[in-house]
């Protein structure tokens, strides 16, 4: 009987020996990278799966074709887009005056020669690396919305994109 008793005693301080809380705390000690700390530099002449073109700026794009057709759809989208993001500088229509030029410079008229003389390249460029004073707007919009906003400004415009009427 002591034999078993004793035997379930040895049993249970096993057991409880197993227990110990050590393992919960398994994630505050392992490596990990401090938010200053930058990723790691990818290998030389790797290209990441689903890449387009390398852009450095809005000048490398200027060659880009637009890929999305110019449909009612996409023109709605990009009008969509446009409100939230550009009318505030360039104003509901694009054509100027948005609230904010009356703190900052002025942003253009879209429908200015200068800029209907431009690329579907270049505008997909600015808008995705922003202007002279024009912010970035690639965050938070993918290359599809990008070239929606393409062929809005196009249809502000009134020109078919590739420059064509």
């Amino acid at each position: 009987m002591w034999r078993r008793a004793g035997l379930a005693v040895l049993l249970a301080a096993l057991a409880g020996a197993g227990c110990r809380n050590d393992w919960r705390t398994d994630m505050w000690y392992q490596p990990s990278l401090r938010p200053e700390d930058a990723p790691r530099p990818a290998p030389e002449h790797s290209v990441p799966l689903g890449a387009g073109p390398a852009l450095a700026d809005r000048d490398d794009a200027e060659s880009l074709r637009d890929p999305v057709p110019f449909t009612p759809a996409s023109i709605a989208h990009g009008k969509a887009l446009f409100a939230q993001r550009c009318a505030c500088c360039h104003g509901p229509d694009g054509h100027g005056g948005g609230p904010v030029s009356k703190l900052f410079p002025p942003a253009p008229n879209l429908a200015y020669v200068t800029i209907k003389a431009r690329s579907d390249g270049y505008i997909f460029g600015t808008i995705t690396f922003g202007g002279r004073a024009m912010p970035s707007q690639a965050e938070g919009l993918s290359e599809a919305d990008r070239w929606d906003l393409v062929n809005f400004v196009r249809h502000v415009q009134g020109v078919a994109p590739g420059g064509g009427k």
